[in-house]
């Protein structure tokens, strides 16, 4: 295989994966966490569009919550 590509191969063929992300949900409101693998999780995003939940100080970026599963209905 031949690459024509002012790239670098180290960055073509680093193994940095990016860290899976999963959506939640934290009283109501949708967010996007990593999963940090102790049963917690880095709160990474906000997925609302009411601007008063980007003002709650739990739902900060970077905050570390605890992850819970909860039963699906189905």
């Amino acid at each position: 295989m031949v690459l024509y590509t002012i790239i670098p191969p180290e960055e073509i063929f680093s193994d940095d994966a990016e860290p899976a992300q999963i959506e939640a949900s934290m009283g109501g409101i949708r967010v996007l966490v990593t999963p940090l693998g102790d049963g917690t999780a880095r709160l990474e995003r906000l997925l609302s569009t009411d601007p008063d939940h980007f003002l709650v100080p739990e739902l900060q970026p970077g905050t570390i919550v605890t992850l819970v599963s909860t039963p699906s209905s189905g």
